[in-house]
């Protein structure tokens, strides 16, 4: 079955582009904050940042036949990569000056710290994850319209996988990090799966005028249903 809605100019689209970097920009952060808990250098944190950024959209491009493949179609995703990283090394080398030598910066510097004994490492990779794996999955999904990899049902939450999920597998090996979350407890590329094919369906058989809220609700869905799962403490069941 082909989806009512016109898919033809779909990764052209400002609103795709627009989830794109939003998910770029959001996995971004997520390496970011590893990079910074974990002490990477100013290059490690690059590496970080871009694999769950860029990489399984990457893999995802090549297997759809894309060309060029997304990254360099559109060089806003590296350069979003290279901005967010960039900015983001320039505020922590400045709260590490500013703290304890202006006494203008106190309450910032005591800001700052109230929020790292609040927000732990972990649960900002969590809500950083949880944007960029709903973002991910959608476009994930139209990517499978628009070059037309059938059977649709199948290819949707395959690529909402890959698109969603690969990269944070790419980022977790390259630390080496033998509990790797994706593959090991959590609820990770099983939602980018579900919500994939929720929203496949929802493409091919519901009406166009019904396009825009079959995917916020995919959305919401995605990143609402990660947070709960985590917060709720509800694992993945073993292999």
């Amino acid at each position: 079955m082909q989806p009512a809605y016109d898919f033809d100019n779909i990764i052209h689209a400002w609103w795709f582009i627009g989830l794109d970097i939003v998910g770029t920009v959001a996995f971004a952060l997520s390496g970011i904050t590893i990079a910074r808990s974990e002490g990477y250098s100013l290059s490690g944190a690059f590496v970080l940042a871009a694999l769950p950024a860029v990489g399984g959209g990457l893999v995802m491009d090549l297997i759809a036949g894309r060309e060029p493949v997304g990254i360099i179609d559109q060089p806003s995703y590296m350069l979003s990569i290279i901005v967010v990283v960039l900015a983001a090394k320039l505020v922590m080398t400045f709260i590490d000056v500013a703290r304890g030598r202006f006494l203008f910066f106190f309450d910032l510097a005591y800001l700052y710290v109230r929020v790292q004994q609040t927000v732990t490492t972990r649960t900002a990779l969590v809500l950083f994850d949880s944007i960029g794996l709903a973002s991910f999955t959608v476009t994930g999904v139209l990517t499978a319209i628009q070059f037309q990899c059938r059977p649709f049902l199948v290819w949707g939450p395959a690529f909402a996988v890959l698109n969603a999920a690969f990269g944070t597998i790419l980022r977790d090996v390259f630390r080496a990090d033998a509990g790797n979350p994706v593959m090991k407890g959590s609820f990770y590329a099983e939602i980018a799966a579900f919500w994939g094919f929720l929203l496949m369906v929802a493409l091919l058989w519901l009406p166009a005028s019904a396009t825009y809220w079959a995917v916020v609700t995919a959305l919401v869905g995605t990143s609402a249903m990660r947070a709960v799962l985590y917060m709720k403490g509800i694992r993945a069941p073993m292999f």
